[in-house]
C-alpha cells in the first residue's frame, strides 16, 4: 500500500466491519469506498491488513457484514470489467 495513512484508513475499516454490533448499511458508499483505495498496490497488502483470524471472526460475529463485503467486491469487479471492455464482444470473449 502507498502510505501509512492509507494503510491506517483501510485497517480501521476492517476493524469497523468486525466490531459493529449491527450490520453496516449496504448503501453506505462512504464506508464501502474505503476498500477501493487507489493506493492499494497488491494482494499482499490486502492479506497483510486483513489477517485470517479476523476473517474468521467476521464470519462468526458479523456474517452480514462479510456477505456485504463479498457482494461489494464482486460489484467493484463487475464495474472494472465493464470499464475495461468497450464492446459486448470483448466482454463475452475476454479479448481486448
Amino acid at each position: 500500500m502507498g502510505n501509512s495513512d492509507t494503510k491506517l484508513a483501510f485497517r480501521k475499516a476492517v476493524v469497523q466491519l468486525t466490531s459493529q454490533t449491527k450490520p453496516i448499511d449496504f448503501n453506505d458508499d462512504s464506508f464501502w469506498s474505503q476498500f477501493w483505495n487507489e493506493n492499494v498496490t497488491g494482494i499482499q497488502d490486502i492479506f497483510a491488513l486483513i489477517p485470517a483470524a479476523e476473517v474468521r471472526a467476521l464470519r462468526e460475529e458479523c456474517p452480514t457484514n462479510l456477505a456485504t463485503l463479498c457482494y461489494k467486491c464482486v460489484e467493484q469487479l463487475v464495474c472494472i470489467a465493464e470499464k475495461s471492455c468497450s464492446t459486448q464482444m470483448e466482454q463475452t470473449t475476454g479479448n481486448y
